[in-house]
């Protein structure tokens, strides 16, 4: 059996993680910031040559396509500050069924009536050490990652929330108590290849073709940074189906 982590390795770890946290964020900010320049210069230039051309000229329609090529180049770059910007997360004692609850009710306003949202919540999970911004954020993302995979965008859509007990350290999780949110879907699911590089950003593609882009590379980060571990099952045609370890806090 394992001994669980000396306390002087916590905190090595923890000063590791703090480190890559912020080169993250200065790489993030510098890609941004230039990114937004080329951007910027090129959809001048497109503007002004829009100006120039008459409505009926069979370049309008190029021009359309660098114009969105452009906006969607926007939206990365985004994407990229809000990864930048991103602060540390503020650890606090916390209780994890009152956050599901409130992020079902965001749920709610976000994914069509198409789609069913069933929560199970065990009432004696333990609290975590988490901040409840990042929290509710990862679980909403997490959802709305299983909505995009669901065929037409309809379908069932379950979170879980129940007391979990590691015997023996496994993955990132040493042996111990966890909160286990549980995320799944009854969609098409992922073949193999895609689900060991579903945290890679902008590699895998759902079943519509589509690319995931940094969303769940950020909830993976995220939930590393609580001292958590997140797994992610499927198989074609059985779902997808995202597991969070989150450790449970020190009873006082």
């Amino acid at each position: 059996m394992k001994s669980a982590p000396h306390p002087e390795h916590s905190t090595e770890r923890e000063l590791l993680q703090h480190q890559q946290f912020l080169a993250l964020n200065k790489l993030s900010a510098g890609v941004a910031h230039e990114f937004n320049n080329l951007v910027a210069g090129i959809l001048g230039s497109a503007e002004l040559i829009a100006l120039d051309l008459p409505e009926d000229h069979p370049s309008r329609e190029t021009l359309k396509q660098i114009f969105e090529a452009s906006h969607r180049a926007r939206d990365f770059i985004h994407k990229l500050r809000e990864l930048a910007q991103r602060p540390a997360p503020v650890l606090q004692p916390l209780r994890l069924g009152p956050i599901i609850e409130e992020s079902c009710a965001i749920l709610q306003t976000i994914i069509p009536p198409k789609v069913e949202l069933l929560a199970h919540i065990d009432a004696d999970c333990p609290a975590v050490l988490a901040d409840p911004a990042q929290m509710q954020q990862t679980i909403i993302e997490l959802c709305v990652q299983s909505w995009h995979g669901l065929p037409e965008r309809r379908g069932a859509i379950e979170i879980s929330l129940k007391k979990y007990h590691q015997e023996k350290a496994e993955g990132l999780r040493p042996r111990g108590n966890y909160a286990l949110i549980g995320v799944s879907d009854n969609g098409h699911g992922l073949d193999k290849s895609s689900k060991e590089k579903i945290f890679e950003p902008f590699h895998t593609r759902r079943s519509n073709g589509k690319k995931i882009g940094l969303e769940l590379f950020l909830v993976r980060e995220t939930v590393h940074a609580h001292q958590g571990e997140i797994v992610v099952e499927s198989e074609p045609g059985h779902g997808l189906a995202f597991h969070v370890y989150l450790p449970a806090a020190k009873e006082k």
